[in-house]
């Protein structure tokens, strides 16, 4: 039995947008995460057996059964508790429907094939930063507030693994799972 740390989520290709962003939130005193990893986090699945992948990629086609490719946006910013107090700084994902559709799909499928995941309610978002003890100043959520950063077509889910190091995390395509369904989104 080897345990892996797996999360389910979708690429953001074009990060460039949120350079000068990510600049201001590191003058502020954030950490920013790396760019090759702008994602939009599903579901956070954290460690399991390597041999339930099967059925996590089973889930994850099960939870996107006749969801076709779509357009999504990345806009606007947050954090997590609370701008005033932010220990995550994110960037909003758009469509909240849809995305917010697969990630409710894939608690079920997982929960119906006992995989324990992170069950907070969903939120859509791209993860920018972490703040140890909060931001030095809290205009960056002013100056960015309604910021258009991205947009792409989303053709596939990927499943993840995730390896943290003391240089932060690193991160492997398991598998990818393509969206198939009518493309009327895009």
């Amino acid at each position: 039995m080897t345990l892996i740390r797996v999360f389910v989520s979708i690429h953001v290709p074009n990060t460039e947008p949120m350079d000068a962003l990510r600049r201001d939130l590191k003058i502020a005193g954030a950490r920013a995460s790396p760019l090759e990893q702008t994602h939009i986090t599903l579901r956070f699945i954290g460690d399991v057996d390597d041999s339930k992948v099967k059925r996590i990629e089973d889930a994850v086609r099960a939870s996107v059964a006749g969801i076709g490719p779509f357009h999504a946006r990345i806009s606007g910013i947050g954090a997590f508790p609370n701008e005033k107090r932010p220990s995550v700084v994110w960037v909003g994902a758009e469509p909240a429907d849809i995305l917010g559709t697969i990630a409710d799909n894939l608690g079920r499928e997982l929960s119906a094939r006992r995989i324990d995941y992170d069950s907070k309610p969903f939120k859509a978002h791209v993860t920018l930063a972490r703040c140890r003890d909060g931001l030095g100043s809290r205009r960056v959520f002013e100056d960015y507030a309604g910021t258009a950063f991205s947009e792409f077509d989303c053709t596939e889910v990927l499943i993840m693994k995730s390896v943290l190091g003391p240089s932060g995390a690193k991160h492997t395509v398991l598998a990818k799972i393509p969206l198939e369904g009518p493309g009327q989104h895009i």
